[in-house]
């Protein structure tokens, strides 16, 4: 009788945590149909290319706060940024050679590979999202990212005075801005999705043999 409570348990556990690993998985893909990310790499890890880098961004961040100020939805973001491309290369290549360097520089957008990231009080799970990849030289140091869309990049990722949910009204769910806000332990909470997924993965993995 006690081997049999213990199986129910078990499974009633595992049936929870399938239960969990569905719901934030539809959630994290929801959000991340909806958000734009800002992907920049250094040519390399010396301390010249990473600054390098960020006097990169800092242009970009400038030229993109006047290009997407009016845009509220990702499309708008994409449909802006399709339109200005080569004006965006363009300042990038004309700040590294203000820089005093001769690197080439490309930018791309694409669906590309996140780990988890946190900005300020908020923090975007792992995963893959559009995003717009800005290659300096040989694109082998050190990266940073930001979000274009919802617009963290372009304001305090504590954003200011303003709630979550006050910022991002009408961009994401309510259980979006739940999945990204931090005061509920957003680190742990992913994490221990992300274990849970790979358990199961292994589970499955194991049961298909």
């Amino acid at each position: 009788m006690k081997k049999k409570i213990i199986a129910i348990s078990a499974l009633s556990a595992f049936i929870i945590s399938l239960s969990v690993i569905s719901y934030s998985l539809g959630v994290q893909e929801d959000l991340s149909s909806k958000v734009l990310r800002l992907h920049i790499l250094a040519n390399s890890d010396s301390d010249e290319d990473q600054n390098l880098k960020l006097c990169v961004r800092d242009r970009l961040l400038k030229e993109g706060h006047k290009l997407f100020e009016n845009c509220k939805t990702k499309e708008e973001t994409m449909k802006v940024l399709n339109e200005n491309k080569e004006f965006l290369e363009a300042a990038a290549k004309d700040e590294i050679e203000k820089r005093g360097y001769d690197y080439s520089v490309s930018l791309r957008t694409g669906k590309y590979d996140f780990p988890m990231k946190n900005y300020g009080d908020i923090a975007f799970p792992s995963g893959e999202y559009d995003a717009v990849r800005v290659k300096i030289g040989a694109g082998e140091g050190q990266n940073w990212w930001c979000v274009m869309f919802p617009p963290l990049c372009f304001v305090d990722a504590s954003v200011g005075n303003k709630s979550a949910a006050e910022t991002f009204s009408g961009m994401l769910t309510d259980d979006e801005i739940a999945l990204i806000t931090a005061a509920d332990g957003i680190d742990v909470r992913f994490k221990v999705v992300d274990m849970i997924e790979s358990s199961y993965k292994t589970i499955k993995t194991a049961f298909a043999k």
